[in-house]
């Protein structure tokens, strides 16, 4: 049998070009995603609901593609969101439920995955991080920290793992052009448009900054290509940047100063930080 890949986010974007192209290749995909109903017309060999924040469900979907399938070999992680806001404006419920999905969901999902991944000495685990998980940008901090953690979570599965042949790898897009993006400013409608926030400048700037890197924003196809060649390597690297341009890169390379002088120029601020 092909090897089984479940996926996690699938209703859209990155996830569902990810399952389709998968599919297309010959691998067994179970594909998933909070409402069942949003995997319809999608190639599969299975369609589950799976609500990440949820653990009955989470559990649920894992038994049942081993049921079907008796095996998992990779995990992708994809499930995710974005809550743009500065920090001092956005709820802790709100927080709370952005690293509910984006990192303890992905807790709850290794965790159901990994003892079968043991007991057949082999499985992959593909995390969707983010270039926001190594740089950040303002009214972007509560995403980013959930990227941050997810970083942090990835390096060390990949030591305690390795073991009992499980690779763990970390994706890093940059800027992708999916619904994420619309998704995460609906969001944090309520907070961008309120007229006596002290950081109305702020939130025009990002909008014009988001709209800019826009326009030049490849396709989820991009980053699939990618997790589809970090499930098929020998052996995979940890990270895998995606659509980072070289100045981009050159900036990571350099640190933290540099990217102080690019962000202070993308939002026009002045030298001390201020608008």
């Amino acid at each position: 049998m092909s090897r089984v890949v479940l996926i996690t986010g699938c209703s859209s974007g990155i996830g569902r070009d990810l399952a389709q192209r998968l599919a297309g290749s010959g691998y067994t995909v179970v594909a998933t995603a909070r409402r069942a109903e949003t995997l319809s017309g999608l190639q599969a060999a299975l369609k589950l609901p799976l609500d990440v924040t949820i653990p009955d469900s989470v559990n649920r979907a894992v038994d049942c593609a081993l049921q079907r399938f008796g095996r998992i070999d990779v995990l992708v992680n994809y499930a995710g969101y974005a809550l743009p806001g500065a920090l001092e404006e956005i709820s802790d419920e709100d927080v709370q439920k952005l690293f509910d999905v984006n990192v303890f969901g992905v807790m709850r999902m290794i965790r159901a995955v990994v003892p079968h991944m043991r007991y057949q000495r082999a499985g992959r685990i593909i995390n969707m991080s983010s270039i926001g998980g190594k740089l950040v940008v303002p009214a972007n901090g509560a995403y980013s920290a959930t990227k941050f953690a997810l970083e942090a979570l990835s390096d060390a599965l990949r030591f305690e793992l390795a073991p009992f042949g499980i690779k763990v790898v970390l994706i890093e897009p940059g800027s992708i052009k999916t619904h994420f993006a619309d998704t995460a400013q609906a969001h944090a409608q309520e907070i961008f448009t309120n007229p006596d926030s002290p950081y109305r400048t702020l939130y025009r700037r990002s909008q014009q900054v988001t709209a800019d890197m826009r326009r030049h924003e490849p396709g989820p196809e991009a980053v699939s290509r990618v997790i589809q060649r970090a499930i098929e390597a020998k052996r995979p690297k940890a990270r895998y940047l995606v659509a980072m341009s070289f100045p981009g890169r050159l900036v990571l390379h350099l640190g933290g100063s540099v990217w102080d002088l690019v962000v202070r120029r993308m939002f026009k601020m002045a030298p001390q930080g201020g608008f």
